[in-house]
């Protein structure tokens, strides 16, 4: 119990954990990026206009103007290419020292053009495209050293939330079996408590039964006595089934052997078939053939019973209980349908709670102790299997289990 309760809440707190670092790596490079990006079209559109002030004269080199994003201000790359009505080139000026093939200018003249918009990023480039008469410029901005900077931070990034990850997660690992310790002392206190009461119930139980049978015999039954053991039978009933949930979740490990599903759950139909008949209700199975599974044979049967003896207890007079069984997604997967009434269009969870009872969605007159389906659950999480049960449309229950 202790094991399971530790594995599933470092299962819980890491997932929490996994998604709060990502989700800071993702905006911090997000905004980051933003940051860049604002920051480089900012040049650019400096650089356009510093042109456009002087473009009446002769000029080669460009003023480079100084950037504010670090302490020690650097400049920025950028070259300045002229196109006429037809696309040819003109003229092309850079600043000094700054070199580009002639092969690659035209490639990128090329793809602008094709492109037709107005800005945008080719390589390690921001480009603009202004036109002033028959006159085109292109104008672009070397952000090579910002993209080293962005995928530096980036790399970084996820390397501190990589190692914080692993921190945390070896703190949650060291320290979830003290966490877990007192919520799994209180859960084995409440079984050993369930456990003794069952155990000294059924003494006293047994007598008042066996004592109201004398009665019965040497004087005759009378409704009292009848009452008196129907609700010794209720009681002994309701012990056993305390008794068995309470095995069953102090079961860590289940007696695996590999055995005919599709034929236990025909028998299992077979059987409550004439149970189902004397309710005047039927069952309707569809069991597809020769399909295996690896599990507790005695649980499986037990779970099946269940959801049988549910259906039939918890379904409209004179209906039909639908069973299936498919291999689906290489799983086994069993439904279980019947008709009642005054149900809600969702998930019923809280079905597989202990001791749960709806009288206002189930028939109030069917006798039972809320026990059943909280067993059910918890077979097939021992199994390492999933169980739902919910109404499509208000007036149908169906259960679901993924084996």
């Amino acid at each position: 119990m202790q094991q399971t309760l530790k594995k599933q809440f470092i299962r819980c707190s890491i997932s929490i954990v996994f998604f709060v670092i990502l989700t800071l790596i993702i905006v911090l490079n997000a905004l980051n990026f933003k940051h860049i990006a604002i920051h480089t079209e900012n040049v650019l559109d400096m650089i356009i206009e510093d042109t456009r002030e002087i473009s009446n004269k002769p000029v080669n080199i460009i003023p480079i103007p100084t950037i504010p994003i670090m302490a020690n201000s650097y400049s920025f790359g950028h070259f300045i290419i002229k196109l006429d009505n037809l696309g040819n080139i003109i003229d092309f000026n850079t600043e000094l020292n700054y070199s580009i093939s002639e092969d690659t200018i035209n490639s990128y003249v090329n793809q602008i053009m094709t492109s037709q918009k107005s800005k945008g990023i080719i390589d390690q480039y921001n480009y603009a495209v202004f036109s002033s008469g028959d006159v085109t410029n292109i104008y672009f901005l070397d952000c090579s050293l910002e993209q080293t900077l962005f995928y530096t931070f980036l790399k970084n990034s996820i390397l501190i939330g990589t190692i914080a990850f692993i921190a945390i997660f070896s703190l949650i690992t060291i320290y979830s079996k003290k966490v877990v310790r007192v919520i799994s002392q209180a859960y084995d206190k409440q079984n050993q408590f369930i456990t003794g009461v069952t155990h000294e119930l059924k003494t006293p139980i047994t007598i008042i039964k066996g004592n109201a049978e004398v009665i019965g015999i040497q004087e005759g039954h009378t409704m009292w006595t009848k009452s008196i053991i129907e609700q010794s039978n209720r009681l002994n009933s309701l012990i056993d089934y305390l008794i068995s949930l309470t095995k069953l979740e102090e079961t860590t490990s289940i007696n695996k052997e590999e055995f005919d599903i599709s034929e236990l759950m025909t028998e299992s139909c077979l059987f409550f078939t004439g149970v189902a008949k004397s309710k005047n209700k039927i069952i309707d199975y569809e069991i597809q053939p020769n399909l295996f599974y690896e599990g507790d044979i005695q649980n499986i049967e037990l779970l099946i019973s269940i959801l049988l003896e549910n259906a039939l207890k918890y379904s409209e007079a004179q209906s039909v209980i639908h069973v299936k069984l498919r291999h689906i997604k290489g799983k086994n997967t069993i439904i279980i349908l019947n008709k009642t009434q005054n149900l809600d269009i969702r998930e019923y969870e809280e079905w597989f709670d202990r001791f749960y009872r709806a009288d206002s969605s189930r028939n109030s007159d069917s006798s039972g102790f809320g026990i059943g389906l909280a067993m059910a659950k918890t077979i097939v999480l021992n199994h390492k299997g999933n169980i739902t049960a919910e109404s499509l449309d208000g007036k149908t229950v169906m259960i679901k289990i993924i084996l």
